[in-house]
């Protein structure tokens, strides 16, 4: 009867070992460095004024049917002397209008490459290190009334936008 009152006494405190050791690990743990759990702000993107006298400064505004899409695209991009740009597009798919996508950043025009780098979309900062936030396209020409870019990519699209006067407003 002893023997068996101490293997029941074992197994009990075994158990009962076991069952604090496992519960310490169930325990949640403070953070170690709360400042890591949390995300890093967005990297801090600085505009280069655009040069002198620069023609793509102004109000673009182009109507494109992208492949692939049964609608039109609309888009109309201010690019700033200062850099800075506002992007807004919509999807015009019969008489539906899509939801429109506002975004604002910088903008580079270099060597016949125009390059768009957001840094808000719909007034939300965005990581400027993941790519969909940057867009570059080949300026094949621009003068006073139209702007034609094309994609960088093999069988790039070419668009074509009109200079719009200042304080243009998209049409819905």
């Amino acid at each position: 009867m002893i023997r068996s009152y101490l293997s029941w006494t074992r197994a009990a405190g075994m158990g009962l070992i076991v069952g604090v050791a496992l519960a310490g690990c169930a325990v949640k743990k403070p953070a170690e460095n709360a400042a890591a759990a949390e995300p890093a702000p967005p990297k801090k993107v600085v505009c280069t004024p655009a040069s002198a006298n620069s023609p793509m400064v102004g109000t673009w505004y182009s109507v494109s049917r992208p492949r692939g899409f049964a609608g039109d695209f609309q888009s109309l991009t201010v690019l700033s002397a200062d850099g800075t740009m506002s992007y807004e597009t919509q999807l015009k798919v019969g008489k539906r209008t899509r939801p429109a996508l506002r975004e604002t950043g910088c903008w580079t025009h270099d060597n016949g490459i125009y390059t768009l780098q957001t840094t808000q979309s719909n007034g939300e900062p965005v990581d400027a290190d993941d790519p969909i936030y940057r867009t570059a396209y080949k300026v094949e020409s621009v003068d006073r009334t139209k702007l034609t870019l094309r994609e960088m990519k093999s069988n790039g699209q070419v668009v074509t936008a009109r200079r719009m006067q200042p304080g243009y407003r998209m049409p819905y």
